[in-house]
């Protein structure tokens, strides 16, 4: 453990005592957050933030160093480890007892992906609102696990301006933002950290600049604080 300021009401040696000799069973993940289910002593989580990943690894004294920026390390008995990795420190490890109670005691919102959650439902949800749609797919308490970079990604995908009030999109437009939100989120989870489709706005917002759709330059703004790229012959917002 080399940076106990990820860890959330819980102190470094409750948490190896808490781990060591047990398994890890099972996964599960909702929202941002993924679970480790241990034997009989409930669920390891973990929040990546915005610059965390996992990692599993067998790496032995010849091999070198551990990956960069690992913060908690698990050994296991056959000789593997699985690194939890957070080059900024702003995410979250923690224990729980029961994963449901954890997602109603957060109030989070229905996972992204759940297949319960489709366009009709999607369209109560955003029916009235008067905020910046992108807000409104970043709040977890409205929709869980969706952050900013994917939100950026799903408006893209789907032609509507980050700023375009939610209330006001068309039943197509909604339609359209539900099928490419679990288009992009589905493609983001199939892709290793750096391999992303070349369709995808997140290869080329940090690079060339340039819409993966129609050459044109992408531009930024700001939506609730959070910078938003935005290809301004895609996504028009309407006066």
């Amino acid at each position: 453990m080399s940076a106990p300021r990820v860890l959330r009401g819980i102190s470094p040696s409750t948490l190896r005592r808490r781990l060591q000799g047990r398994e890890l069973e099972s996964t599960r993940r909702y929202g941002k957050h993924l679970f480790l289910r241990i034997t009989d002593d409930g669920w390891l989580r973990l929040h990546f933030g915005m610059t965390g990943s996992p990692a599993y690894y067998r790496n032995g004294a010849e091999e070198g160093p551990d990956p960069e920026h690992t913060r908690l390390r698990l050994d296991f008995e056959g000789g593997g480890h699985m690194a939890y990795i957070n080059v900024r420190r702003l995410g979250e490890i923690g224990l729980v007892e029961d994963p449901e109670r954890f997602v109603e005691e957060e109030a989070l919102g229905p996972d992204a992906l759940d297949p319960d959650f489709d366009a009709e439902a999607l369209a109560e949800l955003l029916a009235g609102r008067r905020g910046a749609v992108k807000s409104t797919l970043m709040d977890q308490s409205h929709i869980a696990g969706i952050g900013n970079v994917y939100a950026d990604e799903i408006l893209f995908q789907a032609g509507i301006h980050p700023e375009t009030e939610a209330g006001a999109l068309e039943p197509d437009q909604v339609e359209t933002l539900h099928r490419q939100m679990r288009r992009v989120l589905e493609a983001a989870i199939d892709a290793r950290v750096q391999d992303f489709p070349e369709w995808f706005l997140l290869t080329h917002r940090g690079g060339d600049m340039r819409c993966p759709e129609c050459g044109g330059e992408l531009e930024t703004t700001e939506v609730s604080g959070r910078t938003t790229y935005v290809c301004p012959r895609r996504q028009r917002l309407s006066p």
